[in-house]
């Protein structure tokens, strides 16, 4: 298929049927609209009743529409009503269960107080332990990644024996 470009003016002459087709992006919902209300107005003009009776029949229509919505609005607003009753109920009931929540959180904390305390004490100690006994560990690291190298040349120098470099 073959694209239109802007340059191609032979398709946006009036006569061509890409051109009437061009900008029509809602004129089938406009169509329907306006074929819509002018069928319900010649419908009510063109009917086989009198005028009166339609409008009548209109007229009550509406009302019991009027009705059923006021009944489903009154049946949401006692809903609701309900649903608030029940929130509040249950509101009621879980406030003893989030005091005594708190009351337990309170209480842990005060009993573990001294649990922590002593973690810290110690967690001090093993720091202090650290820093004085990190140099001897070092050192007895150094000298054993020393002895690794070492012993690394010794086998480099087994297993390259008898070869040349380049």
């Amino acid at each position: 298929m073959k694209t239109i470009d802007k340059k191609d003016y032979r398709y946006y002459r009036p006569e061509h049927l890409r051109y009437l087709y061009r900008n029509r992006n809602s004129s089938f919902s406009k169509g329907f609209f306006w074929g819509a209300l002018i069928g319900g107005v010649l419908g009510v003009l063109f009917a086989p009743e009198k005028g009166e009776d339609t409008r009548k029949k209109i007229k009550e229509t509406a009302k019991d529409y009027e009705g059923k919505s006021k009944e489903a609005l009154e049946k949401a607003g006692e809903e609701l009503e309900k649903a608030r009753i029940k929130y509040e109920e249950a509101a009621k009931k879980i406030e003893p269960v989030i005091e005594k929540a708190k009351d337990k959180i309170d209480e842990v904390k005060v009993k573990s107080e001294p649990y922590v305390e002593f973690a810290k004490e110690k967690a001090s100690e093993v720091k202090e332990f650290i820093k004085e006994n990190k140099d001897p560990v070092v050192d007895t690291l150094e000298d054993l990644a020393n002895e690794i190298l070492d012993e690394g040349k010794i086998v480099k120098k087994r297993y390259f024996k008898g070869t040349r470099k380049r």
